[in-house]
């Protein structure tokens, strides 16, 4: 039994260089509570607006799912946490995990007894699973610490993934995925060839782009002198 883990923010690029110059702008913190998948965004959004920047968006997800087979009555389901990729209904029987995800989910930290987004691929360990992650090609994987538990870490390679999957978990990380990415996603999720099992309610989240944009041209001046003050030595 083979489950292929999908996670979206496999397809939002960053910045992997500190000292690339708009690295200060994706300096998020990520926890996974309703004003981190929801209202920190707009306060995030504006600090490109206001620079005159265009918002990042969901990369290369166009024709992921061709690379892949699946087995007769796969099924994938999805959330938007990925710890529910070790969700009862995913987890039984899966002997392989492969992962595309911009992290290891391995554990970064003391781990609890539930599994949460940081961790899931633990858990599968101490169930005697096969692992392994594709980093995207954007993701420096030397930016993350060592896995708690044994895992193949590699960048993929790209092209077609060898042998079937019996079952597919994909998450959108509406903590790491911006809002107005959500439109990408629904669209990845509605592209893959398999019938589709929520796990929670994943709906598209509130975004009022023009609101924002109005509130550039109140805010432009305190950005300046804040810039300013950043800049000077």
């Amino acid at each position: 039994m083979r489950l292929l883990a999908v996670d979206f923010d496999y397809f939002f690029p960053l910045p992997q260089d500190p000292g690339h110059p708009e690295a200060f702008l994706y300096a998020w913190a990520h926890f996974e509570t309703p004003y981190y998948r929801e209202a920190a965004w707009e306060e995030r959004a504006l600090a490109f607006l206001l620079r005159g920047l265009p918002l990042p968006q969901a990369q290369g997800w166009e024709g992921f799912w061709e690379r892949f087979t699946f087995a007769p009555g796969a099924r994938l389901y999805y959330a938007d946490s990925n710890a529910l990729a070790f969700h009862p209904r995913v987890r039984e029987g899966v002997e392989e995990v492969v992962l595309y995800d911009a992290h290891h989910d391995a554990g970064y930290r003391p781990l609890g007894e539930e599994p949460a987004c940081d961790d899931w691929m633990v858990h599968y360990a101490r169930q005697g699973a096969r692992l392994r992650v594709f980093y995207p090609p954007w993701r420096d994987p030397a930016l993350e610490p060592e896995p708690q538990v044994p895992l193949a870490r590699e960048v993929d390679p790209g092209g077609r993934v060898e042998g079937p999957f019996h079952r597919v978990f994909l998450c959108r990380s509406g903590a790491w995925v911006p809002p107005w990415a959500d439109g990408a996603f629904f669209a990845f999720l509605a592209a893959a060839p398999l019938p589709k099992v929520p796990l929670e309610p994943v709906a598209p989240r509130a975004w009022d782009l023009e609101g924002l944009r109005r509130r550039v041209a109140e805010e432009a001046l305190g950005l300046w002198i804040m810039d300013a003050l950043r800049r000077s030595p």
